[in-house]
């Protein structure tokens, strides 16, 4: 009988134990899963605005080139994961120059857009992902062009305005418009054409169009497709 009472302590003690371990190990699980939630990982797009850039530029997170190839003028990184970003620069492609640097403050599973302008400086903003609605596209403006420094009006090609004052360096909010949408450029509050925007603008997707240009006549578009 007392040999009985010992297997069954033992066997006892052997079940606790096990339950202990798993315990241990599905904290440690929770601890982990927690540890990397709280690290925050961000995707980022990089975006070569600079139209005086001679060079192409490498964009750095945290002192880590991020992109494979050199960013020639109007080109632009897919989305890269970032981790716990804090500082972001560029620096003219396969050299430690650094042309523009600037800390950041990435929300942990947000998407951000960062742009390398011809002063060099950067300028960055949140990419809203909330879906259009059915049959629409989803576009914002950003004015980085130099030449634009007295603000900008965008309208709808052969319409009516629907963003004024579109200062230098800002970001428009996004506006809901049908597929195959044009737009004009104009200096704000003129009525006069700057530059014709032939885009094409297809339903489900949103988009940035950022324009750069240091003069006048050297103002351009480009688009930047965020989903």
């Amino acid at each position: 009988m007392k040999h009985l009472v010992k297997t069954h302590q033992i066997k006892n003690l052997f079940i606790a134990s096990a339950s202990l371990l798993f315990l241990s190990l599905g904290l440690s699980s929770c601890s982990k899963n927690n540890d990397e939630a709280q690290m925050g990982t961000s995707a980022v797009i990089a975006i070569n605005a600079a139209s005086s850039a001679s060079t192409g530029q490498d964009f750095y997170v945290n002192n880590v080139k991020m992109n494979s190839s050199a960013l020639a003028y109007s080109q632009n990184t897919g989305y890269v994961n970032v981790q716990n970003a804090t500082n972001v620069q560029f620096k003219s492609a396969g050299t430690s120059t650094v042309n523009a640097t600037s800390n950041v403050n990435f929300a942990a599973g947000k998407k951000y857009s960062v742009y390398f302008t011809d002063d060099n400086a950067i300028v960055y903003q949140e990419n809203d992902q909330t879906a259009p609605s059915s049959g629409k596209a989803r576009v914002r403006f950003v004015n980085l062009s130099q030449a634009l420094s007295a603000k900008a009006d965008v309208g709808l090609n052969a319409g009516a305005k629907f963003i004024s004052d579109l200062a230098y360096k800002a970001v428009s909010a996004y506006n809901e418009v049908n597929a195959a949408t044009t737009f004009s450029l104009y200096s704000a509050g003129s009525t006069s054409v700057l530059l014709n925007l032939p885009v094409t603008i297809q339903a489900g997707k949103i988009y940035t169009i950022y324009f750069s240009g240091k003069t006048t006549a050297t103002i351009n578009y480009q688009v930047v497709v965020e989903n």
